[in-house]
């Protein structure tokens, strides 16, 4: 995945890999790559997490990101619930080196930053991790076209994608790039331990906005753990010039 926060606004999570060892997968990623994108985009978020005995509990949260030179900022912020509220979280990308993450807490009045270790820990108790909130650059990833098959009655291209980063969680990635419109509608990521399925990541509902195709709906299914995280967008909005202050540890500390 290029990036998860634009699953979510994005982004929609536009698929990126590099070019390597297979020709016809190579072509079905690049078109997958240049699909349009929005310079900047907002959005509010309703996240419900299920636990394995199907108890809920909504979390609301603002969401912003921006592309820049070295790839995607985002910030995050947490409205409600009370034992919440005031969360924020920072990503500041960087091309040549690991993304800068940090989350700031209300309750201590602190700002932890999110070492590599822990980065495949689960974002404040969902099923992403905070791995799954980095941006991913064209190069990060190899790939190779799988098969052709059928999802959601869409005809859909199958890439299979394998981080270069060794201290990714996951072994590999199965992508659903439909061939109609070459926008990625499944992922399927598998545990680098044993290769078992881990997630399904699922692009249910996608709106178009001035171009660019949003997953307003997604739902990760965590197979490994019985749990689910469903996530829905409304407010979006793209191309409003977001300031470049919001990306700061002084503003995740205001």
């Amino acid at each position: 995945m290029k990036r998860f926060i634009l699953i979510l606004m994005l982004l929609g999570l536009g698929l990126c890999f590099h070019i390597h060892a297979d020709e016809k997968g190579s072509e079905i990623a690049k078109k997958n790559d240049e699909l349009k994108k929005a310079k900047d985009s907002s959005s509010e978020l309703t996240m419900t997490l299920v636990d394995k005995k199907g108890a809920k509990k909504t979390r609301k949260l603002i969401m912003m990101s921006k592309e820049t030179a070295e790839g995607t900022d985002s910030f995050v912020e947490f409205l409600e619930p009370a034992d919440v509220k005031g969360t924020k979280f920072l990503t500041i990308a960087h091309k040549k080196s690991d993304d800068e993450q940090r989350l700031y807490l209300p309750a201590l009045k602190k700002t932890r930053q999110i070492s590599g270790s822990s980065k495949n820990s689960k974002f404040v108790g969902s099923d992403l991790f905070y791995y799954d909130m980095e941006d991913r650059a064209f190069e990060d990833s190899t790939y190779k076209y799988v098969k052709d098959e059928k999802y959601n009655g869409m005809d859909c291209y199958v890439i299979e994608a394998v981080a270069v980063d060794k201290s990714s969680p996951y072994s590999k990635s199965l992508v659903w790039i439909n061939k109609a419109d070459y926008f990625a509608y499944k992922i399927e990521c598998y545990d680098r331990k044993n290769d078992s399925l881990w997630k399904v990541i699922a692009m249910v509902d996608v709106k178009t906005i001035d171009g660019v195709m949003i997953p307003s709906k997604t739902v990760v299914d965590n197979k490994k753990d019985g749990t689910m995280t469903l996530m829905q967008m409304t407010n979006i909005k793209l191309n409003t010039g977001i300031s470049d202050s919001i990306f700061t540890v002084q503003n995740l500390e205001k």
